[in-house]
C-alpha cells in the first residue's frame, strides 16, 4: 500500500495504526494539500458482511460529531474493493503510548485530559452515539498536549442498540477492550452512556496509577472481575492523589449503572471541584427506590401535620373575632405579601445558597471576588443582611469566592509547555500567553517566563516563552476560508486578522492574498493575516427609470417592489408635490416584478416591469 494512491487523491505514505479489523495510514491529500490519517478496511474482511457492517456503522457514527476533542471525519468512500475511511491526522501519540511512557501522570494533568476526553463522550450521547470502547488505544493526544477520542469502530446509535443477542443472532458478543468495558457489557447486556463514564474511570484508574483496576490470566477472569470485585483505592497505588479524586473515580467504577454518574458533564464537574476541594466529601450517591419512597411518605407525613397544625391555629384565631381577622389579614397582605425573611447566606456554598433562596420564592444574582478567608465556591457577603424582610421580585447578589488571589508562580523553565500551563491552569490563572522564540532548547521547551518565579496574583498574566519550531509558511492562495484555517493550525500558527477585498479572476470566498509569503520562514505560533475575495452582488435595473404622476400638493408616495421570487421591499417613501417624477429600480433578481404605488395610504396604480 505504501506509495500507492487511493481513488485518484490519497498518496499513502506510512501505516501509523493497525486493528483487528482495518490498518490506518498517514497519507498526503492531494486535492486539499494536507496530511491524513486512511483507515482502510482489511482485505480478508471485505466479503464478510458483519465487518463491512461494522466499518459503515463508524463512518456513519463519525459523521454524526464534530468536537475539537474528537478526530473528525473528513471523507468515505470506496477504491475498487477498498473501503475506507478519511480523517484528520493526529501528529502525536496514544494515551497508552504516553502512560507506558511516564508510567503515571501527574493528577492535575490527568484531571484536565479526563475533562476533554468527557466533553467530547458528552457531545458523543448528545448526538446520539455511545462509543462502547473507550480506552487509552483509542485516545490521541496531540504534540500541544490536545487530546482527541478516536475510533467509533464499535458505536452504536442509541436508537439501534441490541442487547446480548448481536446482530448475527449469537449470544454473549461482549464488544469492547475486556480491561475497559463495564459490568453490563462483560455480561452481554445493553451498553449505554453510563458504560462509556464507567470506562471513562477505568482510564483515569490506569493514567493516574499506571495500572489498569481489573486484570488476570484471561479474558474471562478480567470480565468476572469487572461483574464480582470492588475495585482497589488509588491511593493504595499512589499516596499523591487526593480524597477527592478517588471518590469521583470510585463512583465511576459501581457495578449498579444507576449509582454511576448519569452524565459525562456531571462527571466532569465533579472533577473540576477536586481541584479547590482536594479533601472530597462532595461526591454523593442517587438514592435507591425503597429511601426515596420513605423520604416521600415522610414529607407527607409532615404535610399533613403541618395541616392539622395549620387548621388549630386558624380555629383559634377565629375565635378572636372577625374584626380582628379582618385587620390582622389586612396588615399581612400590605405589609407581607411577595415576601420572604433572607437566611443567613455567608459561609454556605454557591449553589446551596441558591437553593435556600428558591425555595423560599426568592431569586439571586451572583458575583465573584477573591477571598484570603473563604475557600473557593463559598459565599462570602450578601447584598441584603439575614434577617431583611424582601419582595421576592427583588434578587439578591451572593458575591461567591474565588479563593486566594495569591499563588507561588514556579520556575517553568526546562519543561514542557503543555506541563506548565496545566500546573498553572490547576492553581487558577486567568491568562497564560504563549510567545514563541528561536532557541538552542529541544522545541516545545519553556525558555523564560514573565514576572518573575514568587509569589503572584492570579489576575496578573503570565507570559511563557517558548523554544519554537522553525516552519515553511505553506501557500494558502485559492483556499477557502475554512480550509485555509485549518491549514495554519495544522502548522502549528495562528490565523490573525481576516479582511475583504474584490478580485475578479477569484473565487469568491477564497483567500488571495497573505501576510507572510509562502516559502518564508517563521516561528511556530507565529500570526498570519489573510485576505479573501469577497462575493460579488449582480444588480438588475428596468430598461428605463419608472415614471410617476402626482396630481395634488403634499402626497404621500410610497413604492413597493415584489421580486419574481415573492420577497416585497419598499423602493420608495416621501412626500411629493403636484408633477411628474422619474424613480430609478434595481433587484438582485432578473425578471417581472410588480411595482405598487400608493399616495396618501391608497393604491392607485400597480405596474409590471422586466428587470435585465
Amino acid at each position: 500500500m505504501i506509495g500507492s494512491v487511493i481513488s485518484g487523491r490519497y498518496v499513502v505514505q506510512a501505516i501509523v495504526g493497525t486493528g483487528g479489523m482495518a490498518v490506518v495510514y498517514r497519507a498526503f491529500d492531494k486535492k486539499k494539500n494536507r496530511i491524513v490519517a486512511i483507515k482502510v478496511l482489511r482485505p480478508e474482511y471485505e466479503s464478510d458482511e458483519e465487518f463491512v457492517r461494522r466499518f459503515s456503522r463508524e463512518a456513519e457514527a463519525a459523521s454524526k460529531v464534530s468536537h475539537e476533542n474528537i478526530v473528525n471525519m473528513l471523507d468515505v468512500g470506496i477504491d475498487g474493493d477498498m473501503r475506507y475511511i478519511v480523517m484528520e491526522y493526529v501528529d502525536g501519540q496514544t494515551l497508552k503510548e504516553m502512560i507506558r511512557q511516564r508510567g503515571t501522570i501527574h493528577p492535575d494533568t490527568a484531571i484536565r485530559m479526563t475533562i476533554r476526553i468527557l466533553a467530547a463522550v458528552d457531545h458523543a450521547h448528545r448526538n446520539g452515539i455511545v462509543h462502547r470502547d473507550i480506552k487509552p488505544q483509542n485516545i490521541l493526544v496531540d504534540n500541544q498536549g490536545r487530546v482527541k477520542v478516536a475510533d467509533f469502530g464499535i458505536a452504536r446509535l442509541k436508537a439501534s442498540q441490541t442487547t446480548a443477542l448481536d446482530e448475527g443472532g449469537t449470544t454473549g458478543s461482549a464488544l469492547g477492550s475486556v480491561h475497559y468495558f463495564s459490568p453490563e457489557q462483560a455480561r452481554g447486556e445493553v451498553a449505554d452512556e453510563k458504560s462509556d463514564l464507567y470506562s471513562v474511570g477505568v482510564v483515569m484508574y490506569e493514567m493516574l496509577t499506571g495500572q489498569v483496576p481489573f486484570d488476570g490470566e484471561t479474558s474471562v477472569s478480567v470480565a468476572l472481575k469487572h461483574v464480582n470485585e470492588p475495585p482497589r483505592s488509588m491511593r493504595d497505588h499512589q499516596e499523591g492523589i487526593s480524597k477527592a479524586l478517588d471518590e469521583v473515580v470510585m463512583r465511576a467504577l459501581c457495578k449498579d449503572p444507576s449509582k454511576r454518574y448519569q452524565t459525562a458533564a456531571e462527571m466532569a464537574a465533579d472533577l473540576r471541584k477536586t481541584i479547590s476541594r482536594p479533601e472530597g466529601g462532595f461526591v454523593t450517591y442517587p438514592k435507591d427506590t425503597d429511601t426515596l419512597k420513605q423520604e416521600k411518605d415522610e414529607r407527607r407525613r409532615q404535610r399533613e401535620k403541618e395541616r392539622r397544625k395549620l387548621r388549630r391555629t386558624m380555629l383559634f384565631c377565629l375565635s378572636l373575632g372577625l374584626v380582628l381577622i379582618a385587620a390582622a389579614g389586612a396588615w399581612y397582605f400590605t405589609n407581607t405579601a411577595n415576601t420572604y425573611v433572607v437566611p443567613d447566606l455567608v459561609g454556605q456554598e454557591q449553589l446551596l445558597a441558591q437553593d435556600v433562596l428558591e425555595q423560599l420564592g426568592g431569586a439571586s444574582d451572583v458575583s465573584y471576588s477573591y477571598s484570603e478567608e473563604y475557600e473557593e465556591g463559598i459565599v462570602i457577603s450578601q447584598s441584603r443582611r439575614a434577617g431583611a424582610r424582601v419582595k421576592q421580585s427583588v434578587p439578591v447578589v451572593l458575591t461567591v469566592s474565588r479563593g486566594s488571589q495569591w499563588y507561588y508562580l514556579e520556575d517553568f523553565v526546562g519543561q514542557r509547555l503543555e506541563d506548565a500551563t496545566d500546573a498553572l491552569r490547576a492553581q487558577g490563572v486567568e491568562t497564560v500567553d504563549v510567545n514563541y522564540v528561536q532557541s538552542e532548547a529541544p522545541v516545545g521547551s519553556v525558555v523564560s517566563v514573565s514576572p518573575q518565579p514568587g509569589r503572584q496574583t492570579k489576575d496578573e498574566p503570565v507570559t511563557l516563552s517558548v523554544s519554537g519550531q522553525r516552519i515553511l509558511m505553506p501557500s494558502l492562495i485559492g483556499f477557502a476560508l475554512d480550509d485555509a484555517r485549518k491549514l495554519i493550525e495544522a502548522e502549528n500558527l495562528q490565523l490573525g486578522t481576516v479582511t475583504e477585498a474584490e478580485a475578479v479572476d477569484a473565487v469568491p470566498g477564497t483567500v488571495i492574498a497573505q501576510s507572510v509569503e509562502a516559502g518564508a520562514e517563521l516561528l511556530a505560533g507565529a500570526v498570519v493575516d489573510i485576505t479573501v475575495n469577497q462575493a460579488r452582488q449582480v444588480l438588475y435595473y428596468p430598461i428605463s427609470k419608472l415614471s410617476v404622476v402626482v396630481p395634488l400638493n403634499g402626497s404621500d408616495v410610497q413604492l413597493a417592489l415584489t421580486a419574481p421570487s415573492g420577497n416585497v421591499r419598499e423602493v420608495y417613501h416621501g412626500v411629493l408635490n403636484a408633477g411628474t417624477y422619474r424613480i430609478a429600480l434595481d433587484s438582485d433578481e432578473p425578471g417581472q416584478h410588480t411595482v405598487n404605488i400608493t399616495m396618501d395610504g391608497v393604491l392607485m396604480e400597480r405596474r409590471t416591469v422586466n428587470f435585465e
